[in-house]
């Protein structure tokens, strides 16, 4: 049974207590004991006047005679339920009734007071119990309101912001909950998915991250730290998404017993940064398109028009034959290296094998414009069918080398490139002063690189090398190669 407890005008206002009882004496005494207790107190002679006064009123608490002569106290508490006035109650019982008190109890009675020799003594701690009792409910159900509406909030919060959040519970096994919008993420229904199952991995997880976020899951929770990576999963539509989970060991008593952690869908900022992305190589290949077709074109042209000056001023002028040669030499070099310039702003063709001569020339241009030993090693032939993998890849392998020219001052640079199975595996090395032990956290070319190797599902590894020299490795998965359109009838 569900109580209503009545507004007070202040916190300070006393208890309103609804005495119902048909003897008039004892009516009296009771009223005079309870106000003498700082009580408000309002009497009925009777059940129907009792269900008058609190059509109007409300009470604190109903002290109520079970045995009325107009109607029984069961009866009474049934009608007040019936037009939204239930109040808690107190019965007072005879001698020998007492078993029908306790029964009254189970319906909701709060406590009973017998009508005997002690009845006076008792009253006064069975009310004040009954009242205490009273506000601790009133407290406690008002705190779980609370909760359920912070919970209500949170869950909406979480559905607009696409964000999930998960606790584990570190031993053997771990227990992890997800909140149901984790299971939205992942497009199941709530419990559909037992949370780090097998189930979870081989339904949830995209095939080719599946052995990665197993491993980065696995070590975190054996060594109880958080982790925060990307990944993708397979929704049960067949639909890729992209996910972040983030979490963080939540130490108790000295010892991490529990991970905490949120997973958010970040499917529409990927689309959007690849978009930029594409933007950006789009601009990069129109600017290195017109270096080419352009100023290339044109300083040829200067070239040829001081080969002509040179030949035509050889029997007039021999000093200014020389120089003229010179201008033309000059001119030369500016046209290879604005070449080399512009097959760097749209190095891959679209072609399988791009990558590969795309490497090629970088290792070419490198060691012609910095002196400096660099040169490709690719034992075997790679084929990206994808042309945006293999964009990413060379932006890597453009970016390592030039970290080891600028920053490690390398002398020798290899760039290794190899596939095997369904995987590429590209890797920078050098014999500069290496990284520091700690990266500086202002530089934007570790970030960039790990941000293109995510872009495309890898990852990227930085080592240093055991006396010097740094080797910076990709791993990413190999794109099946594009299904061949049948020949139309």
């Amino acid at each position: 049974m569900t109580f209503l407890m009545p507004e007070r005008p202040a916190e300070s206002s006393p208890p309103t207590i609804l005495v119902v009882d048909d003897d008039l004496g004892l009516l009296r005494l009771i009223e005079k004991a309870l106000k003498r207790d700082g009580y408000t107190v309002a009497t009925a002679a009777s059940g129907l006047h009792a269900i008058t006064w609190l059509g109007e009123h409300r009470a604190d608490l109903l002290l109520l005679d079970l045995k009325l002569q107009d109607i029984e106290g069961l009866e009474l508490i049934n009608q007040l339920e019936a037009i939204g006035r239930p109040t808690p109650f107190v019965i007072i019982t005879g001698q020998g009734d007492e078993r029908v008190a306790v029964e009254m109890m189970r319906r909701g009675a709060l406590d009973y007071l017998v009508k005997d020799a002690q009845f006076q003594q008792f009253m006064p701690t069975v009310v004040r119990r009954a009242l205490t009792q009273l506000q601790r409910e009133h407290k406690l159900s008002a705190t779980e309101e609370a909760l359920r509406h912070s919970e209500a909030i949170l869950a909406k919060a979480q559905q607009i912001a696409q964000l999930g959040s998960y606790e584990i519970e570190l031993g053997l096994p771990p227990k992890a909950r997800w909140s149901e919008q984790v299971f939205r993420i992942l497009g199941v229904e709530p419990g559909a998915v037992e949370p780090l199952s097998d189930d979870f991995f081989n339904r949830c997880v995209h095939p080719d991250d599946r052995d990665r976020v197993r491993a980065v899951i696995e070590e975190g929770l054996r060594e109880a730290h958080g982790w925060k990576f990307q990944y993708r999963i397979l929704r049960p539509d067949g639909e890729v998404r992209h996910v972040q989970s983030s979490s963080e060991a939540v130490p108790n008593g000295g010892q991490t017993r529990k991970i905490i952690g949120t997973m958010l869908d970040i499917t529409e900022r990927r689309r959007l940064e690849q978009e930029i992305l594409n933007i950006s190589e789009q601009e990069q290949r129109r600017i290195g398109q017109d270096l080419h077709d352009g100023i290339c074109q044109q300083l040829a042209g200067i070239e040829l028009m001081s080969q002509v000056l040179e030949q035509s001023l050889a029997i007039k002028s021999r000093k200014h034959s020389t120089q003229a040669g010179q201008i033309a030499a000059h001119v030369r070099e500016t046209i290879a290296q604005t070449r080399m310039l512009a097959h760097g702003l749209c190095p891959v063709v679209l072609e399988s094998e791009g990558l590969m001569s795309a490497l090629q020339e970088l290792a070419h241009a490198t060691s012609k414009m910095f002196g400096v030993d660099c040169a490709l090693r690719c034992d075997h032939p790679v084929q990206i069918h994808d042309n945006a993998t293999a964009t990413h890849l060379y932006r890597i392998a453009q970016e390592a080398v030039s970290n080891a020219i600028k920053h490690g001052k390398s002398r020798h640079i290899e760039i290794g490139l190899a596939a095997e199975t369904s995987r590429v595996f590209l890797a920078v090395k050098d014999d500069g002063c290496g990284i520091p032990a700690t990266p500086p956290r202002t530089g934007a070319g570790l970030r960039i690189m790990q941000y293109r190797a995510g872009m495309i599902g890898g990852s990227v590894i930085i080592q240093r090398g055991e006396t010097r020299g740094t080797t910076v490795a990709c791993s990413v998965h190999q794109p099946s190669p594009p299904a061949r359109k049948k020949p139309a009838r």
